[in-house]
Protein backbone atom coordinates (compact mmCIF):
# COMPACT_ATOMS: atom_id res chain seq x y z
CA UNK A 1 0.00 0.00 0.00
CA UNK A 2 2.97 2.53 1.14
CA UNK A 3 3.50 2.28 -2.66
CA UNK A 4 0.20 3.75 -3.97
CA UNK A 5 0.38 6.76 -1.98
CA UNK A 6 3.91 7.98 -3.77
CA UNK A 7 2.38 7.54 -7.61
CA UNK A 8 1.12 10.40 -9.68
CA UNK A 9 -2.47 10.27 -9.27
CA UNK A 10 -3.33 11.79 -12.42
CA UNK A 11 -5.69 14.22 -11.43
CA UNK A 12 -5.68 18.08 -12.48
CA UNK A 13 -8.12 19.35 -10.69
CA UNK A 14 -12.07 19.93 -10.19
CA UNK A 15 -13.86 19.80 -13.11
CA UNK A 16 -17.31 20.58 -12.56
CA UNK A 17 -19.79 20.28 -9.21
CA UNK A 18 -23.40 19.62 -9.77
CA UNK A 19 -26.31 20.85 -7.84
CA UNK A 20 -30.58 20.44 -8.30
CA UNK A 21 -32.51 23.25 -7.63
CA UNK A 22 -36.02 23.88 -6.98
CA UNK A 23 -36.42 27.09 -8.42
CA UNK A 24 -33.56 28.27 -11.17
CA UNK A 25 -33.74 31.75 -10.66
CA UNK A 26 -32.10 31.56 -7.02
CA UNK A 27 -28.60 29.70 -8.46
CA UNK A 28 -29.22 32.22 -11.36
CA UNK A 29 -28.59 35.45 -9.55
CA UNK A 30 -26.69 33.92 -7.01
CA UNK A 31 -23.59 32.67 -9.21
CA UNK A 32 -24.18 35.28 -11.22
CA UNK A 33 -23.63 37.82 -8.80
CA UNK A 34 -20.64 35.56 -6.96
CA UNK A 35 -18.86 36.21 -10.54
CA UNK A 36 -18.86 33.22 -12.60
CA UNK A 37 -19.71 33.26 -16.35
CA UNK A 38 -22.95 32.51 -17.59
CA UNK A 39 -22.78 29.28 -20.20
CA UNK A 40 -26.21 27.62 -20.57
CA UNK A 41 -29.10 29.03 -19.39
CA UNK A 42 -32.64 26.36 -20.50
CA UNK A 43 -35.20 24.97 -18.90
CA UNK A 44 -32.59 21.68 -18.78
CA UNK A 45 -30.68 23.86 -16.28
CA UNK A 46 -27.89 26.41 -15.75
CA UNK A 47 -23.97 26.03 -16.09
CA UNK A 48 -21.87 28.84 -14.81
CA UNK A 49 -17.91 28.80 -15.45
CA UNK A 50 -14.97 30.16 -13.67
CA UNK A 51 -12.14 31.79 -15.31
CA UNK A 52 -10.31 28.57 -16.24
CA UNK A 53 -13.30 26.89 -17.27
CA UNK A 54 -14.51 24.56 -14.55
CA UNK A 55 -18.22 24.35 -14.08
CA UNK A 56 -21.20 24.17 -11.21
CA UNK A 57 -23.59 22.79 -12.87
CA UNK A 58 -27.35 23.63 -11.87
CA UNK A 59 -30.18 21.19 -12.52
CA UNK A 60 -33.94 20.98 -12.04
CA UNK A 61 -34.25 18.86 -8.66
CA UNK A 62 -36.60 16.39 -10.59
CA UNK A 63 -34.17 15.80 -13.65
CA UNK A 64 -34.03 12.16 -14.85
CA UNK A 65 -30.94 10.54 -13.94
CA UNK A 66 -29.80 13.56 -11.57
CA UNK A 67 -27.68 11.78 -8.50
CA UNK A 68 -29.54 12.04 -5.04
CA UNK A 69 -29.14 14.41 -2.59
CA UNK A 70 -25.59 14.62 -0.41
CA UNK A 71 -28.19 15.18 2.47
CA UNK A 72 -32.09 16.22 2.98
CA UNK A 73 -31.33 19.37 3.15
CA UNK A 74 -28.63 20.27 0.92
CA UNK A 75 -29.22 20.57 -2.84
CA UNK A 76 -25.48 19.10 -3.67
CA UNK A 77 -25.07 15.83 -6.24
CA UNK A 78 -22.03 15.42 -7.42
CA UNK A 79 -18.71 16.69 -7.59
CA UNK A 80 -16.59 16.04 -10.52
CA UNK A 81 -12.66 15.25 -10.78
CA UNK A 82 -10.75 16.15 -13.48
CA UNK A 83 -7.72 13.98 -14.73
CA UNK A 84 -4.76 13.76 -17.21
CA UNK A 85 -5.78 10.83 -19.80
CA UNK A 86 -8.45 8.63 -20.79
CA UNK A 87 -6.01 6.10 -19.15
CA UNK A 88 -6.21 7.28 -15.59
CA UNK A 89 -10.09 7.24 -16.16
CA UNK A 90 -9.87 3.70 -17.32
CA UNK A 91 -7.56 2.89 -14.45
CA UNK A 92 -9.74 4.32 -11.84
CA UNK A 93 -13.24 2.89 -13.23
CA UNK A 94 -11.14 -0.44 -12.94
CA UNK A 95 -9.44 -0.67 -9.34
CA UNK A 96 -13.40 1.53 -8.09
CA UNK A 97 -15.53 -1.21 -10.27
CA UNK A 98 -13.87 -4.16 -7.63
CA UNK A 99 -16.73 -3.42 -4.78
CA UNK A 100 -18.77 -0.83 -5.39
CA UNK A 101 -21.28 0.18 -8.83
CA UNK A 102 -19.49 2.33 -11.23
CA UNK A 103 -21.53 3.91 -14.17
CA UNK A 104 -20.23 5.71 -17.24
CA UNK A 105 -21.79 7.85 -19.69
CA UNK A 106 -21.37 8.37 -23.22
CA UNK A 107 -18.43 10.93 -22.79
CA UNK A 108 -16.80 8.90 -20.72
CA UNK A 109 -17.41 10.34 -17.67
CA UNK A 110 -17.69 7.91 -14.78
CA UNK A 111 -19.61 7.79 -11.73
CA UNK A 112 -19.84 6.24 -8.53
CA UNK A 113 -19.84 6.80 -4.45
CA UNK A 114 -17.16 7.36 -2.13
CA UNK A 115 -16.48 5.89 1.55
CA UNK A 116 -17.71 8.88 2.80
CA UNK A 117 -21.38 8.45 0.85
CA UNK A 118 -20.27 11.46 -1.50
CA UNK A 119 -21.17 10.87 -5.12
CA UNK A 120 -18.29 11.52 -7.22
CA UNK A 121 -17.20 11.90 -11.14
CA UNK A 122 -14.32 11.46 -13.13
CA UNK A 123 -13.24 12.27 -16.64
CA UNK A 124 -10.77 13.60 -18.91
CA UNK A 125 -10.34 17.32 -17.89
CA UNK A 126 -12.00 19.68 -20.47
CA UNK A 127 -10.32 22.95 -19.49
CA UNK A 128 -7.35 25.51 -18.95
CA UNK A 129 -4.39 25.00 -16.72
CA UNK A 130 -3.10 27.49 -14.67
CA UNK A 131 -1.23 29.87 -17.02
CA UNK A 132 2.25 31.33 -16.00
CA UNK A 133 2.31 34.66 -15.48
CA UNK A 134 3.36 37.44 -12.91
CA UNK A 135 2.85 37.51 -9.38
CA UNK A 136 1.55 40.77 -7.68
CA UNK A 137 4.28 42.94 -6.58
CA UNK A 138 4.56 43.36 -3.08
CA UNK A 139 6.67 45.96 -0.98
CA UNK A 140 8.08 44.92 2.11
CA UNK A 141 10.78 46.50 3.73
CA UNK A 142 14.54 45.99 1.70
CA UNK A 143 12.21 44.45 -0.85
CA UNK A 144 10.42 47.46 -2.77
CA UNK A 145 8.60 45.27 -5.89
CA UNK A 146 6.16 47.76 -6.86
CA UNK A 147 7.11 51.10 -7.70
CA UNK A 148 5.49 54.19 -9.30
CA UNK A 149 1.88 51.92 -9.57
CA UNK A 150 -0.91 51.72 -6.39
CA UNK A 151 -2.04 47.90 -5.99
CA UNK A 152 -5.22 47.16 -7.88
CA UNK A 153 -8.63 47.73 -6.40
CA UNK A 154 -11.63 45.31 -7.48
CA UNK A 155 -14.95 46.26 -7.74
CA UNK A 156 -16.25 42.63 -7.58
CA UNK A 157 -14.78 39.05 -8.21
CA UNK A 158 -14.02 36.88 -11.00
CA UNK A 159 -13.28 33.48 -9.58
CA UNK A 160 -10.50 31.32 -11.44
CA UNK A 161 -11.08 28.35 -10.44
CA UNK A 162 -12.56 25.61 -7.53
CA UNK A 163 -9.31 25.38 -5.52
CA UNK A 164 -10.82 23.23 -3.08
CA UNK A 165 -14.35 21.05 -1.67
CA UNK A 166 -15.22 20.15 1.78
CA UNK A 167 -17.49 17.79 3.28
CA UNK A 168 -19.01 16.84 6.21
CA UNK A 169 -18.61 12.51 6.62
CA UNK A 170 -18.97 10.46 9.58
CA UNK A 171 -15.85 8.21 9.41
CA UNK A 172 -13.20 10.57 8.27
CA UNK A 173 -10.76 7.68 8.65
CA UNK A 174 -12.18 5.80 6.46
CA UNK A 175 -12.87 8.79 4.03
CA UNK A 176 -8.88 9.48 3.77
CA UNK A 177 -8.08 5.78 3.23
CA UNK A 178 -10.48 5.65 0.48
CA UNK A 179 -8.63 8.60 -1.45
CA UNK A 180 -5.25 8.12 -0.51
CA UNK A 181 -5.07 4.75 -1.05
CA UNK A 182 -7.75 4.21 -4.11
CA UNK A 183 -7.38 7.46 -6.10
CA UNK A 184 -3.59 8.03 -4.91
CA UNK A 185 -4.33 11.66 -2.63
CA UNK A 186 -1.42 12.91 -0.81
CA UNK A 187 -2.18 13.74 2.88
CA UNK A 188 -1.34 17.15 4.25
CA UNK A 189 -2.63 17.65 7.56
CA UNK A 190 -5.01 16.24 10.26
CA UNK A 191 -6.68 17.00 13.03
CA UNK A 192 -5.97 14.32 15.35
CA UNK A 193 -8.47 12.11 16.44
CA UNK A 194 -10.25 11.39 13.06
CA UNK A 195 -11.80 14.74 13.37
CA UNK A 196 -10.73 15.96 10.37
CA UNK A 197 -8.38 15.48 7.26
CA UNK A 198 -6.56 17.68 4.70
CA UNK A 199 -5.64 16.23 1.24
CA UNK A 200 -4.45 16.98 -2.06
CA UNK A 201 -4.80 15.28 -5.25
CA UNK A 202 -1.01 15.28 -6.50
CA UNK A 203 2.11 15.70 -3.85
CA UNK A 204 2.39 18.85 -5.41
CA UNK A 205 -0.62 21.17 -5.20
CA UNK A 206 -2.29 23.20 -3.18
CA UNK A 207 -2.03 22.25 0.55
CA UNK A 208 -5.72 20.74 0.04
CA UNK A 209 -7.73 20.15 -2.52
CA UNK A 210 -10.69 17.89 -0.28
CA UNK A 211 -11.30 18.52 3.32
CA UNK A 212 -13.01 16.04 5.26
CA UNK A 213 -14.56 16.84 8.92
CA UNK A 214 -16.42 14.83 10.91
CA UNK A 215 -19.48 16.91 12.43
CA UNK A 216 -21.35 16.38 15.78
CA UNK A 217 -24.30 14.44 13.68
CA UNK A 218 -21.88 12.10 11.74
CA UNK A 219 -24.45 13.04 8.57
CA UNK A 220 -22.98 13.60 5.24
CA UNK A 221 -22.95 16.91 3.91
CA UNK A 222 -21.49 19.74 1.89
CA UNK A 223 -19.44 21.87 4.11
CA UNK A 224 -18.19 24.71 1.23
CA UNK A 225 -16.35 24.84 -2.20
CA UNK A 226 -13.74 27.23 -2.29
CA UNK A 227 -13.03 29.44 -5.20
CA UNK A 228 -9.28 31.28 -5.86
CA UNK A 229 -9.11 34.28 -6.63
CA UNK A 230 -6.00 36.25 -8.04
CA UNK A 231 -4.96 37.61 -4.48
CA UNK A 232 -6.21 39.32 -1.31
CA UNK A 233 -7.51 42.86 -2.30
CA UNK A 234 -10.14 40.57 -4.83
CA UNK A 235 -11.04 38.66 -1.96
CA UNK A 236 -12.03 42.03 -0.13
CA UNK A 237 -13.60 43.32 -3.12
CA UNK A 238 -15.77 40.60 -4.11
CA UNK A 239 -16.79 40.05 -0.59
CA UNK A 240 -17.66 43.17 -0.64
CA UNK A 241 -19.52 43.01 -3.61
CA UNK A 242 -21.26 39.78 -3.15
CA UNK A 243 -22.31 41.33 0.21
CA UNK A 244 -24.33 44.59 -1.15
CA UNK A 245 -26.14 42.56 -3.30
CA UNK A 246 -27.68 40.80 -0.38
CA UNK A 247 -26.23 37.41 -0.06
CA UNK A 248 -25.17 36.95 3.81
CA UNK A 249 -21.57 36.39 5.08
CA UNK A 250 -21.16 32.99 7.00
CA UNK A 251 -17.91 34.02 8.46
CA UNK A 252 -14.90 36.21 7.50
CA UNK A 253 -13.23 37.80 5.86
CA UNK A 254 -10.06 36.68 7.75
CA UNK A 255 -6.73 33.86 7.37
CA UNK A 256 -6.29 30.21 7.83
CA UNK A 257 -3.51 29.34 9.80
CA UNK A 258 -3.49 26.15 8.00
CA UNK A 259 -3.22 26.75 4.54
CA UNK A 260 -2.38 30.80 4.82
CA UNK A 261 -5.36 31.82 2.83
CA UNK A 262 -7.36 34.44 2.93
CA UNK A 263 -10.94 33.62 3.18
CA UNK A 264 -14.55 35.00 3.57
CA UNK A 265 -17.19 32.68 3.35
CA UNK A 266 -21.37 32.97 2.34
CA UNK A 267 -24.40 30.98 2.59
CA UNK A 268 -25.08 29.07 -0.23
CA UNK A 269 -29.18 28.72 -0.51
CA UNK A 270 -28.42 25.47 -2.38
CA UNK A 271 -26.46 23.99 0.75
CA UNK A 272 -23.09 24.46 2.50
CA UNK A 273 -20.97 27.77 1.62
CA UNK A 274 -18.92 29.71 -0.94
CA UNK A 275 -15.56 31.17 -0.18
CA UNK A 276 -13.49 33.48 -1.75
CA UNK A 277 -10.14 32.92 -0.99
CA UNK A 278 -6.16 33.58 -2.25
CA UNK A 279 -2.53 32.85 -1.26
CA UNK A 280 -3.08 29.55 -0.46
CA UNK A 281 0.26 27.23 0.54
CA UNK A 282 1.50 25.20 -2.44
CA UNK A 283 3.71 21.81 -1.31
CA UNK A 284 5.78 19.10 -2.28
CA UNK A 285 6.32 15.77 -1.76
CA UNK A 286 9.32 17.13 0.94
CA UNK A 287 5.65 18.28 3.36
CA UNK A 288 5.46 17.03 6.20
CA UNK A 289 1.75 16.33 7.93
CA UNK A 290 0.98 17.50 11.39
CA UNK A 291 -1.55 16.20 13.75
CA UNK A 292 -3.34 18.96 15.46
CA UNK A 293 -4.92 18.53 18.88
CA UNK A 294 -6.80 22.04 18.27
CA UNK A 295 -9.29 23.67 16.07
CA UNK A 296 -6.67 26.29 14.14
CA UNK A 297 -9.67 27.37 11.52
CA UNK A 298 -8.40 30.43 11.39
CA UNK A 299 -5.83 32.54 12.65
CA UNK A 300 -8.53 35.66 12.40
CA UNK A 301 -12.09 36.46 11.22
CA UNK A 302 -14.63 38.46 11.24
CA UNK A 303 -18.15 37.19 12.35
CA UNK A 304 -20.21 38.87 10.26
CA UNK A 305 -18.41 40.66 7.60
CA UNK A 306 -16.76 44.39 6.73
CA UNK A 307 -19.44 47.16 6.97
CA UNK A 308 -20.22 48.49 4.26
CA UNK A 309 -17.38 51.26 2.96
CA UNK A 310 -18.91 55.19 2.91
CA UNK A 311 -19.68 56.24 -0.07
CA UNK A 312 -16.73 58.69 -1.47
CA UNK A 313 -17.29 62.16 -1.38
CA UNK A 314 -16.67 63.89 -4.77
CA UNK A 315 -15.06 67.18 -3.84
CA UNK A 316 -16.59 69.93 -6.36
CA UNK A 317 -15.09 72.06 -9.29
CA UNK A 318 -12.91 74.65 -8.58
CA UNK A 319 -15.37 76.88 -10.92
CA UNK A 320 -18.20 75.19 -8.48
CA UNK A 321 -16.10 75.65 -4.91
CA UNK A 322 -15.59 79.57 -6.17
CA UNK A 323 -19.49 80.29 -7.02
CA UNK A 324 -20.45 78.53 -3.43
CA UNK A 325 -18.04 80.75 -1.63
CA UNK A 326 -20.02 83.77 -3.42
CA UNK A 327 -22.76 83.01 -3.09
Amino acid sequence: MAKEHKRESGFIGIDAVVFGATDLSVPRKLFADFGLKKLKDSKSGLVFATEIGSEIVIRPSGAKDLPPKINPACEFREVIWGVASPRDVERIAADLARDRAVRRDRDGTIHTVDDGGVNIGIRVWRHGKEPKRAALPLNAPGARGRVDAPSPIYDRARPFRMGHIVFAVPDVKRAERFYTHRLGFSLSDRYAGGAATFLRYAPRADHHNLFMLRMPSRATDLHHIAFEVHDIHEVFGGGLHFSKLGWKTAVGPGRHPISSAYFWYFANPLGGMLEYFSNPDFVTEAWKPTNFRVNRFSEWHLVDGLPAPRETIMRPSLKTAKAMSNA
